[in-house]
């Protein structure tokens, strides 16, 4: 009776067993599952994967990207300069957002004084100078009608004030010293004058003052009287210094005594002025 009963049992166990294999229940293998019958429905495929680009070819190969070169404010790419090439054009960096505005040191200016203006050489507020050269006297009796002249040589010294950039008033001396045989005649006058320059070394002089004519003979006997006089005159100064000059003059001076006229002239005279 118990062989029975344990045989049924192992019978039992087998059937199922087999009938789990063949309705493919949760203790089937994944390989030993039923096929499912012809006229179910089929599960849907898998999409494929997304297509990888092709890679370009070698000599297309697109260009890196580069920001454009800063500069410091102000100031732009040298003459001639460019970008190289491949480099994109990209906005210039400004402003951050977020950033205070950059702080720059401030400009410090200097006063200097404005330059002295250009020194007139005209102005003179003192001169002084005197010079030689050559002359003459010329002699005329006004009862007689006698005329005699001379040559010899001439000389000139003036003391002045300037009183305006071109004006200047001189205590001027003219005289001419002359012989003839035994005599020497000379004639020297003292005169108030103006001096004006036409341009910076062209001037032209007059005045008026007294003269006085000396005449000696081979005796050493002299003799002399005083008279109004005038003079007249025009003068060419050659070189300006800072605070002299080198002149040449040509002026004439007339004499009235009480019988005759005398005028001495300089035909050329060499000056040299200080002021």
């Amino acid at each position: 009776m118990n062989r029975l009963i344990t045989a049924a049992t192992v019978l039992l166990i087998h059937s199922t067993a087999a009938y789990g294999q063949q309705s493919g229940g949760p203790g089937t293998p994944g390989a030993l599952q039923a096929t499912p019958p012809p006229n179910a429905a089929q599960p849907a495929p898998a999409a494929p994967p997304p297509a990888q680009p092709a890679p370009p070819p070698p000599g297309n190969v697109a260009p890196q990207r580069y920001p454009p070169p800063s500069y410091p404010p102000g100031y732009g790419p040298p003459p001639g300069y460019g970008p190289p090439p491949g480099y994109g054009q990209q906005p210039g960096y400004g402003q951050q957002p977020g950033y205070p505005p950059p702080r720059y040191p401030p400009n410090y200016y200097h006063y200097y004084p404005p330059p002295p203006p250009p020194r007139v050489v005209t102005y003179r507020p003192f001169t002084i100078g005197g010079g030689l050269g050559f002359g003459g006297v010329r002699f005329n009796g006004r009862d007689t009608g006698q005329s005699t002249s001379l040559g010899g040589f001439s000389y000139n010294f003036h003391l002045g004030f300037g009183l305006t950039p071109r004006l200047i008033l001189l205590w001027d001396i003219e005289g001419a010293v002359v012989s003839q045989g035994p005599y020497v005649y000379e004639q020297t006058a003292h005169l108030a004058a103006l001096q004006l320059f036409l341009t910076n070394k062209l001037f032209i002089k007059g005045g008026i003052g007294a003269a006085h004519v000396d005449q000696e003979d081979a005796f050493s006997i002299w003799y002399g009287q005083w008279g109004g006089a005038a003079m007249g005159g025009i003068g060419l100064e050659l070189v300006q210094g800072w605070n002299w000059s080198f002149d040449i003059e040509a002026t004439v001076t007339g004499a009235r005594y009480r019988d005759e006229t005398w005028t001495n002239w300089s035909l050329i005279n060499f000056v040299i002025n200080f002021f």
